[in-house]
């Protein structure tokens, strides 16, 4: 099984397949945890982007705002790359 990433990951699928069931599934929960909370976070950072006028706080806000799309896509790929994972074990 190959699997190319589109975002740095600090393990490969060959890694990956080498994890416990139980450890793989912790980290898909933790994971989808932490992407819960940056969605929230991107919320609450495009609200004071649209309630604020100040040009340096706004541009500060929009690379935070592009910052947390990156992390939460390689998240989101990380999740993908794990649940692989899981069903080479079966699951």
């Amino acid at each position: 099984m190959e699997f190319i990433p589109r975002y740095p990951q600090p393990f490969t699928l060959a890694d990956a397949l080498l994890f416990d069931p139980s450890i793989i599934s912790e980290e898909i929960a933790r994971l989808q945890n932490s992407l819960t909370h940056l969605r929230h976070t991107q919320d609450d950072l495009k609200g004071h982007m649209n309630n604020s006028s100040d040009g340096a706080e706004d541009k500060d806000v929009s690379d935070a705002l592009r910052e947390n799309e990156l992390t939460m896509s390689s998240q989101d790929e990380r999740i993908f790359m794990l649940k692989l994972a899981l069903t080479h074990h079966g699951i």
